[in-house]
């Protein structure tokens, strides 16, 4: 069986995020979308939001299974069997970061690195422009799953 981790820190999980799963969750048998913790960020979700955001969005992909992890990428991929990382890159800066990830990965881990190109029509949106959204009470519309909308305004009201 072929395993594949999709990483990120999913501040929120966006319609691109799924896209990527989605065509991950095509080319290999089991999909886990990892929820980073990331130390050097400070998450506008917490990890418990951000997961249930990403399995609401996920929850039509039978060989999809979110899960939130810390430490070192390479060694969660290990632990879980997973033969690839799939990234996906929005552009050129998107990849260059990326690769050196990547390379990263490949010291620590026999672990592989396959990007997916963002769709051009999903290309512009990202967890920083859906916050933006968020932040100035702009519908969400065509940014996010639609299930998980819901999810994103009680949190709102907490706030």
């Amino acid at each position: 069986m072929k395993t594949c981790v999709v990483p990120g820190s999913f501040d929120p999980f966006t319609i691109g995020h799924l896209d990527m799963v989605e065509r991950a969750a095509k080319m290999f048998d089991k999909v886990y979308v990892a929820i980073m913790a990331n130390s050097e960020k400070k998450g506008t979700f917490d990890l418990a939001t951000r997961k249930k955001i990403a399995e609401v969005s996920c929850g039509d992909l039978k060989n999809v299974t979110v899960i939130t992890a810390e430490g070192l990428l390479a060694e969660l991929c290990v632990a879980l069997g997973a033969v690839a990382i799939v990234k996906g890159v929005r552009n050129v800066a998107d990849y260059s970061y990326e690769a050196d990830m990547a390379d990263i990965n490949r010291h620590l881990a026999p672990i592989d690195t396959v990007w997916l190109p963002a769709r051009p029509s999903l290309a512009f949106i990202s967890s920083t422009f859906v916050r933006e959204l968020i932040k100035y009470e702009r519908p969400l519309d065509g940014a996010m799953h639609p299930d998980a909308l819901h999810i994103i305004e009680a949190e709102m009201i907490k706030k």
